[in-house]
């Protein structure tokens, strides 16, 4: 009974240490990918497998032959969205009780836009938004959680136009984008749920996953989501303008499309950009390039759009926002 008591404990050692062992490969592994070489490594071999498939001369070709105009119009559709979503934020940070001028919140609103589409850094577009407000203390806690409530005001408005446009052009979406869309709002569901259950049984959950250290700012963040919930102008504000904001930015893809004489119909335009944001969400490439840009191959091919034309409104999108 000693003996195998004996090897029982080295064999839970063993278990403890292969355990371990599994975890800093894992841990290894997944800091190697999120690193910016490797992240670097993926856009380009992405944009080099995007690129074998681009007829350049039919591409110089569209830009030299394009409609100025409509990129023009495109142009004022960004920078329109982007406005709302600037005060979508704003009303948010009101809500909080989190004084920012107008002044303010257009260059922390666009410093952060930039820093999250264009710059190869770690620091995401709304750790700066959050970092420009503020640094410290209990008012950084309440500004990231009016990050997170305009992150999921968008979510649902990307998704909830996308649906609206389809419901209205059903038959101008392909198949493979309609069981996409399906699928992705199944899981932001669910997703959806989890979050509201934890919020409900939010003391309990304090206590056992948040470190003490941080648990004045978890249970802050949370009495700031039951205000949001039980505030119905706030909610009603946040939601109206996510969609007008998702409309905008669709009917600015139908703008650059025909800038380039290609028809683009606006159902196809707000399922494909609400799938395209959603999988560009992955942090596997350098602002979502190369994703961006085969997702849109994949998806436009199934509206009869080429890999060359979809390629180029995915990059005249990306022009029109820098």
């Amino acid at each position: 009974r000693g003996a195998r008591g004996h090897r029982a404990t080295l064999d839970g050692h063993d278990l403890m240490a292969a355990q371990a062992l599994s975890r800093s490969i894992f841990d290894r592994a997944r800091r190697t990918a999120e690193s910016l070489p490797a992240r670097i490594l993926v856009t380009l071999t992405l944009l080099v497998l995007v690129g074998l498939h681009i007829n350049w001369s039919r591409m110089e070709e569209r830009v030299r032959h394009g409609h100025p105009l409509d990129a023009v119009a495109a142009l004022c559709l960004v920078v329109s969205a982007l406005t709302i979503g600037a005060l979508r934020w704003r009303t948010l940070l009101r809500a909080a009780e989190v004084s920012l001028s107008l002044g303010s919140l257009a260059r922390v609103y666009s410093v952060a836009t930039f820093s999250g589409t264009f710059l190869p850094t770690a620091v995401g577009g709304d750790v700066t938004r959050a970092l420009l407000v503020t640094r410290r203390g209990a008012l950084l806690a309440r500004v990231v959680m009016t990050i997170v409530v305009d992150r999921l005001g968008g979510l649902v408005g990307l998704l909830g136009m996308a649906w609206i446009a389809f419901s209205l052009q059903s038959t101008e979406v392909p198949g493979g984008a309609q069981i996409f869309l399906a699928w992705v709002t199944g899981v932001v569901g669910i997703g959806s749920l989890l979050l509201a259950v934890a919020v409900h049984r939010g003391s309990r959950l304090l206590r056992a996953v948040v470190p003490a250290r941080l648990t004045s700012a978890a249970r802050e963040s949370r009495t700031l989501i039951i205000r949001y919930a039980s505030d119905r102008r706030t909610l009603a504000i946040v939601l109206v303008s996510s969609l007008v904001y998702q409309a905008l930015i669709s009917l600015q893809l139908v703008m650059l499309a025909r800038a380039i004489d290609v028809h683009l119909p606006f159902a196809t335009a707000a399922v494909t950009l609400a799938l395209v944001t959603i999988v560009t969400l992955i942090p596997i490439s350098i602002g979502g390039f190369g994703v961006r840009e085969g997702t849109y191959v994949v998806l436009l091919g199934g509206a009869s759009i080429g890999a060359t034309d979809a390629t180029l409104i995915s990059l005249l999108s990306v022009a029109a926002l820098f």
